[in-house]
């Protein structure tokens, strides 16, 4: 079944660092899941386009302005996409409250459900993973990276570390196998 989820090679082990490891986990994590939900759904219902969009709605709602650039897409791109999930019932656009000439896009009580039905997919696949590695590695592994969330947000809201000046440029000499300038 993986082989129909994912058609990329494999990531040698020797290489990753925590990074592309995260990325590489949460990339195919996000495909099976997908994958199932489709599967159970009879039809492809999720798309990678419509994933991108879900972390950020909420019954709360957002401009969709803000959503296009949060995933750094188009405002055409997301109203296409809102336009998908507006028409199987799943978001609606209101006025927002806090400007008349403004819209929200929010979640209906169907796309609440719906979205309630993917996050318990991702549950049933953390159990799997449990059994397969041992619930306390999975626990443990969720518990570091609730950690770590809070610090990649402060990061993000307030800067990150940045590597000293000239540092990708001496990486990249070193990489096509010259000697980094003094």
């Amino acid at each position: 079944m993986l082989s129909a989820v994912s058609r990329r090679a494999p990531v040698p082990s020797s290489a990753p660092g925590l990074g592309p490891l995260l990325f590489e986990c949460a990339r195919l994590l996000d495909e099976i899941a997908q994958a199932e939900v489709n599967r159970e759904a009879g039809a492809r219902v999720l798309t990678p386009a419509l994933v991108r969009l879900l972390p950020h709605l909420s019954r709360d709602g957002i401009r969709p302005t803000e959503l296009a650039r949060r995933i750094d897409v188009s405002k055409q791109a997301v109203g296409q996409s809102l336009a998908d999930l507006a028409g199987r019932g799943f978001v609606e656009l209101v006025p927002d409250p806090a400007d008349g000439r403004g819209r929200l896009v929010r979640l209906t009580p169907s796309g609440a459900s719906a979205y309630d039905h993917g996050r318990g997919v991702l549950a049933f696949y953390e159990a799997a993973l449990g059994e397969r590695l041992g619930r306390a590695r999975v626990k443990h592994l969720r518990d570091t990276l609730s950690d770590l969330l809070p610090v990649l947000v402060g990061w993000t809201a307030s800067g990150a570390p940045q590597r000293g000046a000239g540092a990708g440029r001496a990486e990249a000499r070193r990489r096509r196998g010259r000697s980094p300038r003094p």
